[in-house]
């Protein structure tokens, strides 16, 4: 059966007309996770096996390597093997240009519509890695949560304008998307364009529940726009060479807000 992670995705109402495209954006950004988290499992596999080598030649040299598990944090450590409960990742930007899944865009003319999406991954796997455990997807089933998208205008080292908030609760399965505009930006006067900053930053409001709170932010930037190579005549210290500049490629980008550019 497929999934359809659609279904209840929330969109802003100045987007509400590209539903069906955004939609199919998700339903896309859904699979890529799904196929991931396989090759998660797979690589548990792998670390397991080699925490339990180290322990069991631990053992053999008379040292000791006791577990630690601490379950107030959103990672804990069982047997050696590291468990992630939950983590979110800022994708995009996306613009509405050309047919869907719409294609990332960076640089965004004023007053165009723009949009981030957050996906939120609850790891599936169950706790301590042990058969009959729950899952931190199953845990934290039930917990309203709260998205913001810090700004910083870099033109003037100022805050926003921020993204969100946007609430939501922790359902079935353990990957939940939202959509959040990127409030339209004008250009300076004096037409030089701005640059934006953007972290998406999560908080798991689960005190009520008897659970601790989680806090997070997207650390991880899936940058799915390319651009192509290009290549210098010369450069100095090349000896007179053409110079080959890599393009770039879609890819995860690590502790780099979101950036974009918005130009009159």
């Amino acid at each position: 059966m497929t999934t359809k992670f659609s279904e209840r995705l929330e969109i802003p109402e100045e987007l509400l007309d590209l539903r069906e495209e955004i939609n199919e954006t998700v339903e896309d950004l859904g699979q890529r996770l799904l196929k991931g988290t396989d090759v998660y499992r797979a690589q548990i596999k792998q670390i397991k096996s080699q925490a339990q080598t180290q322990r069991t030649s631990a053992a053999r040299n008379g040292q000791s390597q006791g577990d630690t598990s601490e379950l107030t944090e959103p990672t804990a450590v069982f047997g050696g093997v590291p468990y992630q409960f939950f983590d979110m990742i800022a994708v995009g930007p996306f613009q509405p240009i050309g047919g869907p899944p719409f294609r990332p865009n960076r640089i965004i003319r004023a007053g165009e519509r723009a949009f981030l999406i957050a996906a939120i991954w609850r790891n599936p796997a169950p706790l301590a890695f042990t058969m009959g455990n729950p899952s931190a997807a199953d845990v934290m089933a039930g917990q309203p949560y709260v998205i913001r998208g810090q700004t910083v205008n870099v033109n003037d080292v100022a805050n926003g304008p921020d993204l969100g908030p946007v609430n939501g609760t922790f359902g079935g399965g353990f990957v939940d998307f939202h959509v959040l505009r990127i409030p339209a930006v004008p250009a300076p006067p004096d037409g030089a364009p701005r640059l934006l900053d953007i972290t998406l930053t999560i908080d798991v409001r689960s005190v009520a529940s008897g659970l601790p709170p989680f806090a997070g932010y997207a650390s991880q930037w899936l940058q799915l726009d390319t651009e192509p190579p290009f290549v210098f005549p010369s450069i100095p210290g090349t000896n007179g060479q053409p110079v080959v500049v890599p393009g770039i490629v879609p890819g995860f980008v690590q502790d780099i807000p979101v950036r974009v550019l918005i130009y009159a």
